[in-house]
Order: structure tokens, then sequence, then C-alpha cells
């Protein structure tokens, strides 16, 4: 059984966005929220500015499963950490739970007041967001099942992430996964998103995470 990841170059990263749209469009998440984000960090003591894709890091021991009193939390056979609508209640433990602080809850109310639209009406169900309800990055588990990239890694213009098998050793992200690190290690969730990181940039990134998670580029 495959175990996908994904590498993050943080040296091809520009911060277009593209990801983010990418993301949007595919999924229809409502406004506000944000299942990618670029994270902008300037740093004075490196003298640079540097652009991170972030979003969920599909552990593979999800601190966030643990803490769900609903069991509405799961990890599936490929290793992509899901979130089963119909049992969760919006407890928001998951929430505190996420070391990366990742999971965001759905407005309590409809995005948008009224009838549905067309395109609502025959939204598939992975386009749906129930209100209240915790929110993540899915991976784009319906693209794989199709045999393609997730919306963000395939619309991404400087081919900064590569999605595969983390488990087979012919897959593109085996060759750079030895170049790749792991963000909050100490954490001990062992996420399957890693990312390339330029020299003394970690210190920097791994302290944004842990003050401001959820800050978007503008």
């Amino acid at each position: 059984m495959a175990k996908y990841g994904i590498i993050v170059d943080l040296n091809r990263c520009t911060g277009c966005m593209t990801c983010v749209l990418a993301c949007k469009q595919e999924n229809l998440t409502g406004p506000g929220i944000w299942w990618n984000k670029i994270l902008e960090i300037e740093s004075e003591t490196l003298d640079s500015v540097h652009y991170v894709r972030y979003a969920c890091m599909h552990c593979d021991k999800p601190p966030c499963v643990e803490a769900c009193p609903e069991r509405a939390i799961y990890k599936s056979a490929d290793g992509v950490v899901l979130i089963d609508q119909g049992k969760c209640k919006g407890h928001g433990e998951c929430m505190k739970a996420c070391p990366y602080g990742v999971i965001e809850r759905n407005p309590s109310e409809h995005y948008f007041p009224g009838p549905k639209l067309s395109f609502e009406e025959k939204s598939d169900t992975f386009r749906i967001h129930h209100p209240g309800k915790a929110t993540k990055c899915t991976l784009c588990v319906h693209r794989i099942g199709d045999g393609k990239e997730p919306a963000c890694v395939a619309g991404c213009p400087s081919r900064a992430m590569t999605f595969g098998d983390l488990d087979n050793p012919q897959s593109p992200i085996r060759e750079k996964l030895w170049r790749s690190k792991q963000l909050l290690a100490g954490e001990k969730a062992d996420p399957k998103v890693s990312y390339i990181i330029p020299t003394n940039f970690t210190e920097v990134l791994e302290k944004r995470i842990i003050e401001n998670p959820k800050m978007v580029r503008d």
C-alpha cells in the first residue's frame, strides 16, 4: 500500500500563491478558510525573505486522531489524514492538539445566505463543507484516486513541490527525501510533508510556526 507525502523545496517557492488559489478552486473552501497557506517570513538576522507553502502535514502519528472525542479523524490505508464530517461535532480538540496549527473550523453560519446556487447544488462531496465542523487539507484524495497529483502540486509553476509514494523506491519523492527535513520533529508526529530548507532558516521557520501558523500572506 502506498504512503503518500509531499516535499516542498523552499529554494524554489516564489510565494506566487498559485497553490493557494488552485486549492480554493479545486475544493471550494469558504471565505476565510485556507487549507493551503503561504507563510511570508522575513529574517533580519539572515537578511532574507522566504515563502513557505504550508498545510496539513498528514502525520504518520497524528495527535489530532487521538484528541478527537468523536473519533471523527482517521488515517486512511495510504496514510492520508481525513475528517469524517458525519462524525465531527466541532468540539475543537483536534485544533488544540495539532502542533502545526493547520486545522480550522468552518464558520457556524452558511457561507452565502439564501438559496444554493446551481454549482453548489451539483457539488461533489469533497466540495461540501459543513458549518461549524473541523476542516483541513485532504491531500486531494479524490484526485489521487484518479491518478492525479494534489491540485496545489499540479498548479505550482515553480515545481516547488514533489508528490509521491514515500514507500516506493522508484518514486521521484524518494530521490529528494534525504535532502528534506520534518518540521517540529520534537513533536514526534512524523509528518509526511517535509521541506528542503535554505541554510540556517530552520530555526526561524519553526519559531514562526509555533508563534503564528495561521497568518497568511496578504
